[in-house]
């Protein structure tokens, strides 16, 4: 993750992608106003929660504030005969619609089917982060005991962290030493997540 202001906590988490080059370009901007959200663009001025800031004529502005996810409460995926779509796996929706059909297919009764595909509710600020990642987590675990959709996952293109961890050579010490460090914590670092959600609310 990356900061593109180091001084400044972020108010939003949305997954963005970004590379090391680009929040450097992003940190040459000086001109920065912290004064909440934009509220109207009027021809000589920008009306934002905190106040108002005066523009030069014919400046430009682009909206860059839509999101692509709509806050929603999560619902259990598969009740009374239908499937309500939600990820699996932030930020995945690619591959959570694979998992949901890949289970939908091939297991019976909506319990089992929940169990496996348990609704990743998506963060819109960084308090929402442990949850997202504590029900993340736990999908994954769920689906490595289960050995059907766990082979079916390996092999599945859409899934590149499995790939990267079985890419792995065993020869290479430095690489495996940190395969098992991270799989050591994961018990800890679940139970770590789940504590941090709790504390959030």
């Amino acid at each position: 993750m990356l900061r593109i202001d180091p001084a400044q906590t972020p108010g939003m988490f949305h997954y963005a992608t970004i590379s090391e080059g680009e929040v450097d370009q992003l940190r040459r901007i000086s001109n920065v106003i912290r004064m909440g959200r934009v509220q109207s663009v009027a021809a000589d001025r920008l009306v934002l929660d905190g106040g108002s800031v005066a523009i030069a004529p014919g400046t430009l502005f682009i909206d860059c504030t839509a999101s692509a996810v709509e806050p929603r409460a999560t619902v259990p995926m598969f009740q009374d005969g239908r499937i309500t779509p939600q990820l699996v796996r932030v930020p995945q929706p690619a591959f959570s619609a694979a998992v949901v059909a890949y289970v939908e297919a091939h297991y019976d009764g909506d319990a089992a089917k929940n169990r496996l595909c348990a609704p990743v509710p998506f963060p819109h600020d960084i308090a929402d982060y442990p949850r997202t990642n504590a029900v993340n987590m736990m999908n994954q675990f769920n689906w490595m005991q289960d050995a059907a959709l766990n082979r079916w996952i390996r092999t599945s293109r859409l899934d590149g962290f499995g790939k990267l961890l079985a890419a792995v050579d065993p020869a290479d010490s430095g690489r495996m030493a940190l395969v098992e460090r991270m799989r050591g914590n994961a018990m800890g670092a679940m139970a770590n997540l789940q504590r941090l959600a709790a504390a959030a609310g």
